[in-house]
């Protein structure tokens, strides 16, 4: 995914929890809030359930990758030690 696609899924869900914060902390009363709350999501239900779903895939990406990092630098460390016991034994 390119950097622009991420670029665009930051501003779509700062979007989402910027009007979220401005519902909540606006100066009204509860009903009121609630009131909004159930319209916004009727109206932007799919798009908070899109950006979620975005979300919960790059969390799980980037974990994969994390995972990977280690298991290279693993075994990196591994051969690294091979090599040094290795000149050890012979030298």
């Amino acid at each position: 995914m390119s950097d622009r696609n991420h670029f665009l899924e930051g501003v779509v869900f700062g979007a989402v929890v910027g009007g979220l914060l401005g519902v909540l902390f606006a100066p009204q009363s509860g009903a009121e809030t609630r009131r909004k709350l159930k319209k916004m999501k009727e109206t932007k239900g799919p798009l908070i359930q899109n950006t979620k779903e975005k979300t919960e895939e790059m969390i799980s990406k980037t974990m994969n990758a994390i995972e990977s990092g280690f298991n290279r630098i693993g075994k990196m460390v591994d051969k690294r030690q091979k090599d040094a016991d290795s000149e050890e034994f012979h030298g």
